[in-house]
């Protein structure tokens, strides 16, 4: 009988530990862990941090433990199941906003709003089951933390439309507000236990572990596919333009004046009628850049148009793998400019031999000087090569006007790249404290010309 003594003593051991002690009964309770599962994944869902995608994976793993903890809750109350319903409907949204995200579909004011209301909403829900558990276990909840987190998102969104950047103070204010709400909403969820308050039977065919990470998965698939397919700009095959006697007098003219043949090829005949009337060129065949090996080269041509207004090209050349994910381009006039107008520019790329053309679209954006504190207007475009093609190239092109007085001028032109920090092709690149220091590539064309070029050039 010695054999069976070994099973003996583990079925009295395992005898003495029941019943469990109240402290293991109130650590599993499953409503307890349901507040936990709400708690953490409103933490979450107000949690951005800018990098490595942590902008968008904590906010949706937040969404994706909300629903997990009304899941549970559903059958106990109708507001509760409100809730749960509130949730799916977050969970939606936020599969559509990776689409707009990964595509090049505009943002939908509509459902920003209505994001708004059906968080307020699940707020207001979880506050009146709150009081409705506290109710059926004959007690009354002397906190209302989800009545609080109704009011301090209501500030938040009242801070967004009208005080966007409030600064440090209210921010550790909001900041330490809600702490103070997460740990109440805690200690209602261990005092709603204590009080005897039980989850209704609410069966699941998938575990909370399993469906989280199939969510997780299924939304990371969604937004490299979508932004793999949308990677890249509308594109043309390039064909030769029909032969006109302007444009053939226009090229010879420019010719004339030093424009680089091969340069000149890239430029539509849209782009070459701007230059009608042009009578110098400035050109810097190697234009300064930041770094020799980047895998960008430049060259800055400015075209005299009229008197004191010049067409200013910026072209480059790109040889660097991560120029198929994403890049950023900044075109800055010079500061002391009267007028610019007329943004406008090109890449171009070739595959299989056949030579093809995207327009880019520049948009007016400003940027303040660290430093200085000036800001300085700027002309920006987001745009991809197509991966597995050659010759990569493009230009990018705007007309400044000066005043009379102004003897020189500058015109820079600012190429990055990000491969890794940011997933979604045509969502604005992560500001960087330092070039080169946090991006894949940063470098920049910088070109300085004679406004007067018949005067003589300036000492230095």
């Amino acid at each position: 009988m010695r054999d069976w003594e070994p099973f003996d003593d583990a079925l009295r051991d395992a005898a003495a530990d029941l019943p469990p002690s109240e402290e293991t009964v109130q650590a599993v309770t499953p409503f307890r862990t349901a507040v936990r599962y709400v708690t953490a994944g409103l933490c979450l869902s107000f949690l951005t941090l800018n990098g490595w995608y942590l902008q968008y994976l904590l906010p949706a793993l937040g969404t994706f433990l909300t629903y997990l903890g009304f899941r549970s809750l559903r059958n106990n109350s109708r507001w509760f199941r409100f809730c749960w319903i509130i949730s799916i409907c977050e969970v939606i949204f936020l599969y559509i906003d990776v689409i707009l995200l990964a595509t090049r579909l505009p943002d939908v004011p509509v459902l920003t709003g209505l994001s708004i209301l059906l968080r307020g909403a699940l707020f207001w829900c979880l506050h009146r089951g709150l009081r409705q558990a506290a109710a059926e276990t004959g007690h009354d909840s002397k906190g209302a933390p989800a009545l609080w987190a109704l009011v301090w998102y209501g500030v938040l969104v009242v801070f967004g439309l009208f005080w966007p950047v409030p600064g440090w103070i209210p921010f550790l204010g909001a900041a330490i507000a809600f702490v103070c709400i997460l740990l109440s909403l805690l200690r209602v969820g261990r005092q709603l236990s204590q009080w005897g308050y039980e989850t209704r039977a609410a069966p699941v065919h998938v575990s909370a572990g399993r469906l989280t990470a199939a969510s997780i998965a299924a939304l990371l698939a969604l937004a490299v596919s979508l932004s793999l397919l949308a990677n890249h700009l509308p594109a043309e095959a390039e064909t030769a333009p029909l032969p006109s006697a302007e444009t053939a007098d226009i090229r010879a003219h420019l010719d004339g004046l030093g424009f680089p043949a091969d340069l000149l090829a890239q430029l539509p005949s849209e782009e070459l009628s701007k230059l009608v009337g042009a009578d110098f060129c400035e050109i810097s065949l190697d234009a300064w850049g930041d770094s020799t090996d980047n895998g960008v080269r430049y060259t800055d041509i400015q075209v005299r148009i009229a008197p004191e207004t010049f067409r200013c090209y910026h072209f480059f050349t790109v040889n660097t793998p991560a120029a198929g994910l994403q890049n950023l381009l900044t075109v800055e006039p010079d500061s002391s400019a009267e007028t610019v107008s007329d943004p406008a520019g090109q890449i171009l790329w070739e595959r299989d031999g056949t030579r093809y053309a995207a327009d880019l679209t520049l948009s007016l954006d400003s940027y303040t000087a660290p430093l200085w504190g000036r800001t300085y207007e700027t002309y920006t475009a987001l745009f991809s090569y197509p991966f597995f093609t050659e010759a990569r190239q493009g230009w990018a092109a705007c007309t400044v006007s000066f005043p009379e007085d102004r003897r020189s001028a500058c015109a820079i032109l600012r190429y990055q790249t990000q491969s890794l920090r940011n997933l979604f092709p045509y969502r604005p690149l992560p500001e960087q404290p330092m070039v080169g220091m946090l991006n894949d590539m940063e470098s920049q064309s910088y070109s300085y010309y004679d406004i007067a070029p018949e005067a003589p050039p300036p000492a230095g």
